[in-house]
């Protein structure tokens, strides 16, 4: 009598876990599907960034003591380092969306 309920119980078990994995495969789908729908919609309704590019109209003087170490693609801004003669480093900052400076650090040896 208990192998019968063993049984039972056993293919109850089994069904409720085969449910559960044809709930998590469709739903796995649904989202695969989901997600390559809305990049085949973004990328075919031109919604990405159409910001005019602005070229680079001010100029950058690098004095004549100075070399350019590093030039650095920093996400969103472009990072130049520059030295001189001396040991000073000078980093510039420039923002690609407007080409603009937004800051300058000076460090100076002592």
């Amino acid at each position: 009598m208990e192998e019968i309920e063993n049984t039972e119980q056993n293919i109850k078990s089994t069904r409720v876990l085969k449910l559960a994995i044809l709930i998590m495969t469709l739903l796995l789908i649904i989202g695969f599907c989901i997600v390559f729908l809305t990049i085949g919609f973004r990328l075919s309704n031109g919604s990405t960034n159409q910001d005019p590019i602005i070229p680079l109209n001010n100029k950058i003087t690098i004095e004549a003591n100075q070399e350019i170490l590093f030039i650095n693609d920093g996400g969103k801004n472009i990072l130049i380092t520059l030295s001189d003669e001396k040991g000073n480093y000078t980093i510039l900052n420039i923002d690609k969306r407007t080409n603009n400076i937004k800051s300058t650090i000076d460090l100076d040896k002592k």
